[in-house]
């Protein structure tokens, strides 16, 4: 059985001076947003929310930067604090990849908070609608990630596991050691003779990801709202956190720890785990409450006349 060999991408798409260069990597993330804005400006133009295009797009701007900054701090800080400490404008080299989901999530949060707030809408309402294609942006970020080679997987010997010629020689492992020869034999790798260290396959994680957190919770997501009754305020912004986290707990188990999920009990118990953990505790807790008020959304116009005629 042979392991695909993951192609090797010029992260590079436009080699352009500087930050005028455009990366595969910053393409993904460009594909997210626009995904984003075609799904809430068609519901504006088909009128099936009380929101207009200037609202939305100040609320995008908003949530952009927040994701931006946030995750790109949030990765500066757990992934090598040290480095960009002695190479602060390499904080800036966003176009070199590297974004972290957590800081990122929490920033896109918050920013958008005070406009929502001064156009007095509620915070919730907005939150259950903008979400539905956030995992789609996710998923064109984890392609960004896949293009990159970076955060791959553990070592497997299952029919899905590539090898990504990304892997620094660093962390390949010695063929002398058991478990990589049985990895070895199960996959018919090919190691040549006096060969004392091997690249070994490896879970496609960003891949994993793009599917559950992605696709998965996406079609999730839009269902939940669509089929049946409609859902209270705060609903599906909370099945966003209990289905990510859920997922991301999951995925952790087989993806490879780096400086910023690193293990930090046991020998599987990873940082993102606990990050993991505060978002599906707030899921729980916010479908919970959310069905215990059952508060209208009030975004949504087929919902304000239908109570309107009741």
């Amino acid at each position: 059985m042979k392991n695909l060999q993951v192609p090797v991408f010029d992260p590079i798409l436009l080699n352009l001076p500087g930050p005028l260069a455009v990366s595969w990597y910053g393409l993904t993330y460009l594909m997210g947003f626009v995904f984003a804005y075609v799904f809430v400006w068609d519901h504006i133009r088909r009128n099936k929310v009380l929101l207009t295009q200037d609202q939305f797009m100040e609320i995008l701007i908003r949530i952009f930067i927040g994701v931006l900054v946030g995750g790109r701090l949030g990765f500066t800080l757990f992934v090598n604090p040290g480095y960009y400490l002695q190479n602060p404008l390499k904080i800036l080299a966003v176009w070199e990849g590297g974004m972290y989901f957590f800081g990122g999530f929490a920033a896109a949060l918050i920013i958008p908070w005070f406009y929502i707030r001064k156009q007095k809408m509620n915070y919730w309402d907005l939150a259950d609608f903008i979400i539905i294609p956030a995992p789609i942006g996710l998923a064109f970020g984890r392609l960004g990630n896949f293009i990159n080679g970076e955060f791959w997987g553990r070592p497997s010997s299952s029919p899905l596991a590539m090898v990504f010629d990304s892997v620094p020689r660093s962390e390949w492992f010695s063929t002398d050691l058991p478990w990589v020869q049985d990895i070895i034999r199960e996959t018919g790798m090919t190691v040549l003779a006096g060969q004392s260290m091997v690249n070994l396959p490896r879970h496609p994680v960003q891949l994993y990801e793009l599917v559950l957190e992605g696709i998965v919770l996406y079609a999730m997501m839009l269902l939940f709202r669509n089929i049946g009754k409609p859902k209270p305020r705060g609903a599906v912004v909370s099945l966003f956190l209990l289905g990510y986290g859920i997922f991301r707990f999951w995925i952790e188990f087989y993806r490879e720890p780096t400086s910023h999920s690193a293990i930090i009990a046991g020998d599987w118990f990873t940082l993102s785990m606990l990050f993991t953990i505060p978002m599906i505790l707030a899921g729980i807790a916010g479908m919970i409450i959310a069905y215990k008020k059952n508060h209208t959304n009030e975004l949504y116009t087929h919902q304000i006349q239908k109570d309107r005629r009741s």
